[in-house]
């Protein structure tokens, strides 16, 4: 255990670089990982014609590279990020399972970071968004290679809040000052109220769910700006609440048939589509954007679930079961993937290499 293993993420990334662009002597990019939580393979318009509430990722997938047999390392939530961030799988880096609001380890310290080793490249580093990969300690994000981070440190079902959205089964808010704890479901997290970070500093508990989208894009530009104002490269983990349940409370009433699921997909999709431009206007061709997802969707909870695609076997259609998150199954870890880098990947190019 570790090895400074982001580096073969680096490696592959100037690998994937090297086919499918000629080469060229380039400056320092900046790199930004968009990583959407508990999103289907299906959930993109670009890979399933069905989906009609991605416009700017479908634009995206347009104007760079889709990987169409793109597997995470894990279809659960901190395992599959240790992974991304480590370039190390579970069994290598030491994170199997997911951290719980009670667990007081997370990825093991001796692991290095991505983030860890851009920094020592000269990157400004960034993190906005999920951590999942412990809170306490120099578990946080701020001691494994970040300069700045805003966010949440484990999912937003971890916690309760003033919004709790829509779940199923639905969950109560939290307990107003002075009331009775009510008796809770299992599946309810009424006693620990989310908090919302910013660096080392709580800056609100219990978060808001209903904005948290628009700040993450608001620190995510302001991030952006900054940086590039520094004339320091940068790299940016922009790990989204979406599209985990509960779903936000969408700000208008769903116009697609897909209800509030559609609703929310539709306001990830405008939320990547605005950091692209953010990144366009700062320079484009100066930074490679690369989006995908931790796992597939969480198949219990039906419509508020997302979409599989065509990995949907004879044995789930008959037996009752689930090829999403938590299985094996290949819904549960071929997620989509998509790579945009303008003048370095090619435009309009669909990829069946498996990786």
């Amino acid at each position: 255990m570790g090895s400074p293993s982001p580096w073969a993420v680096l490696v592959l990334a100037v690998a994937l670089v090297g086919l499918l662009a000629p080469r060229a002597v380039y400056g320092q990019p900046n790199f930004i990982v968009i990583l959407a939580d508990d999103v289907g393979w299906g959930d993109l318009g670009a890979n399933w014609a069905e989906t009609k509430e991605t416009p700017h990722l479908d634009e995206l997938a347009a104007e760079g590279t889709r990987f169409v047999d793109f597997h995470v390392a894990a279809s659960t939530c901190s395992p599959s990020r240790a992974s991304l961030l480590t370039g190390r799988l579970g069994a290598r880096n030491g994170v199997t399972h997911n951290f719980a609001v009670t667990s007081v380890g997370g990825l093991p310290l001796n692991e290095t970071t991505l983030a860890e080793v851009l920094r020592e490249a000269g990157y400004s580093t960034g993190a906005i968004g999920k951590w999942h990969l412990g809170h306490h300690g120099h578990h946080h994000p701020s001691f494994r290679g970040f300069d700045y981070y805003f966010g949440i440190p484990y999912s937003h079902d971890m916690g309760c809040t003033d919004t709790p959205g829509y779940n199923l089964p639905p969950c109560p808010p939290c307990p107003q000052h002075g009331t009775t704890p009510r008796v809770a479901r299992k599946d309810c997290y009424t006693d620990v109220a989310l908090p919302l970070f910013e660096n080392l500093t709580i800056i609100q508990q219990p978060v808001n769910l209903s904005s948290l989208a628009a700040r993450y894009a608001e620190k995510a530009a302001w991030f952006i700006q900054q940086a590039s104002d520094s004339g320091r490269p940068f790299f940016l983990y922009l790990a989204l609440a979406h599209m985990h349940i509960p779903l936000g409370v969408p700000p208008s009433p769903p116009t697609s048939g897909r209800g509030i699921y559609g609703a929310s997909l539709s306001e990830m999709d405008a939320l990547v589509g605005w950091i692209k431009q953010v990144a366009d206007r700062h320079g484009k061709g100066n930074t490679l954007l690369w989006f995908t997802g931790d796992n597939g969707p969480w198949a219990q909870k039906c419509e508020l679930g997302g979409r599989l695609g065509p990995f949907m076997g004879a044995w789930q259609r008959q037996r009752g079961g689930s090829s999403a998150k938590q299985t094996t199954w290949e819904g549960g870890h071929r997620v989509p993937a998509l790579a945009y880098w303008p003048g370095h990947i090619p435009a309009k190019r669909t990829s069946h290499a498996l990786l």
